[in-house]
């Protein structure tokens, strides 16, 4: 009998991280769902990769009472009914890897660091005037813990930093927070046009033609969130146009981003494979949250648990 199961790739190595389960509780850990057992149906508590994650395999299991996403998005189980099955997520904890991936984008744009690398393979010496981040404007549109968190390494570097949010008026280091209804606004004073929310049905397409538009030509958009956020045909166009700067991309409407596709030959595009929230070290970031939420669920009394959503 199985009462949590962990399903991801990493799932055993996580497992192996969580310490003593609480009393009568045991602990499954399999790579994919097809390597689960075949009787499901005492689970009650999941923790998963979601796009390991459908119908059919809720289905299976009558008990389940805590659905736990091994990540921060939950956009792949849009449309689920979950019923009474309470949600939980990562959010929060990708924050280091993905505002550094943040960086590394503004860095190369600022610094133009493809330029470099191709002079330094062309043995070329050539002194230029270098941009610096110290006084750039930063908006960020999402403003959650990942947010938070790329807004307080912004500040260190002395950027102006504008939040964009559809809940929230105030948030640490950001200078100020704008309504979403203002997003224009926000765009149209931008640098860096960070994309940091969630994707949901309310956010497809969020950063428009219009607001692609009212973002100035110097201005770098970047989109660390979901593909669907941006509108993808009318960043090319902008793109191509050179209406704005460049773009640094991490994720697209379509993954793996097809060997066709504009954006890999586009000379103002830098294109990273959707690994804005992998780094060497996740096993050891997912597992205490893991741990926290099941101690929590199964101890006595039971508590709230962490990053619940559902």
């Amino acid at each position: 009998m199985t009462d949590v199961l962990i399903a991801a790739p990493f799932a055993k190595q996580i497992a192996e991280l969580l310490g003593a389960a609480p009393a009568g509780v045991k602990i499954t850990a399999v790579a994919s769902m097809e390597e689960a057992p075949e009787d499901l149906s005492e689970v009650r508590a999941l923790m998963a990769w979601p796009n390991l994650v459908d119908r059919k395999v809720l289905q299976r299991m009558p008990r389940l009472e805590w659905l736990q996403a091994l990540t921060a998005g939950i956009d792949p189980w849009n449309g689920i009914d979950f019923g009474g099955i309470v949600v939980t997520t990562m959010g929060g904890v990708h924050a280091p890897q993905m505002s550094e991936l943040a960086f590394i984008f503004m860095f190369t744009f600022a610094r133009d660091l493809r330029a470099i690398f191709a002079r330094q393979a062309g043995a070329e010496w050539r002194q230029e005037p270098q941009r610096i981040l110290v006084g750039a404007r930063v908006v960020i549109v999402g403003v959650g813990g990942i947010a938070e968190a790329l807004a307080r390494r912004c500040a260190v570097f002395d950027m102006h930093v504008t939040g964009v949010s559809g809940s929230r008026t105030e948030a640490p280091d950001f200078d100020r927070i704008l309504p979403m209804e203002r997003l224009n606004e926000a765009a149209a004073g931008a640098d860096y046009f960070i994309v940091l929310t969630p994707y949901t049905e309310r956010t497809h397409h969020l950063v428009s033609r219009e607001v692609l538009a009212a973002l100035p030509r110097s201005a770098v958009l970047i989109n660390i969130a979901r593909g669907p956020v941006v509108d993808e045909a009318a960043l090319i166009e902008a793109l191509s146009e050179k209406r704005i700067a460049g773009a640094g991309l991490d994720v697209f409407d379509q993954e793996p981003l097809p060997p066709d596709h504009p954006f890999w030959h586009m000379p103002n595009v830098m294109v990273t494979p959707h690994i804005g929230g992998w780094n060497t070290r996740l096993v050891e970031q997912l597992a205490p949250v893991v741990a926290n939420n099941i101690n929590r669920w199964f101890g006595t009394p039971r508590r709230k648990l962490v990053n619940q959503v559902r």
